[in-house]
């Protein structure tokens, strides 16, 4: 299956007036977010099921998406990538979406770096997703330690890479 690891394009700061799960995308998070749907849609196969945050961020960041994939899209909310879920149980979920070929998810930090980290067998590494970048995965639920590789990642206003090493040059390896 294809995963594709996004994080919300940037959003206004909280404050005492503003809750943070109400916090919404700039100007600019909006249009990093279209710019980078754009390029999911151009790289390849364009993602079928939405897995989001119900915070308004990252639903946002995933409605962008969701209207440059395929029109059978479907878009969902989950708990499960509320900033300080358990990762556990967000991996043993995607390991039960075994039907499902192509799934975005759209979260926070540090939460999906550590996903990132987890399914490619680095959790010794450090990644970090910058704001509104995707990272894509072909992930394989049957395998156990390390259930997926490294496809590319994307930030807005940049090139693809493909290279790990590239994307995340502070890691180990």
């Amino acid at each position: 299956m294809k995963l594709y690891v996004m994080r919300h394009a940037e959003a206004i700061e909280g404050s005492d007036t503003l809750q943070d799960e109400w916090r919404y995308l700039t100007e600019k998070g909006r249009a990093a977010a279209k710019e980078v749907s754009s390029s999911i849609a151009k790289l390849g196969p364009k993602p079928r099921l939405t897995i989001t945050s119900p915070l308004t961020r990252a639903v946002q960041t995933a409605e962008f998406v969701a209207e440059t994939a395929c029109r059978k899209n479907v878009v969902v909310a989950s708990a499960l990538l509320l900033p300080g879920a358990d990762l556990s149980e967000l991996v043993a979920h995607l390991k039960g979406c075994k039907d499902d070929k192509r799934i975005l998810l759209v979260g926070h930090e540090p939460q999906l770096g550590s996903l990132v980290a987890a399914l490619l067998g680095r959790e010794k590494d450090v990644v970090s997703l910058k704001k509104g970048s995707c990272v894509a995965l072909e992930l394989d639920p049957k395998k156990g330690d390390k259930p997926a590789g490294f496809l590319w990642y994307l930030t807005p206003g940049r090139k693809c890479i493909t290279s790990f090493k590239k994307a995340f040059p502070q890691t180990g390896n």
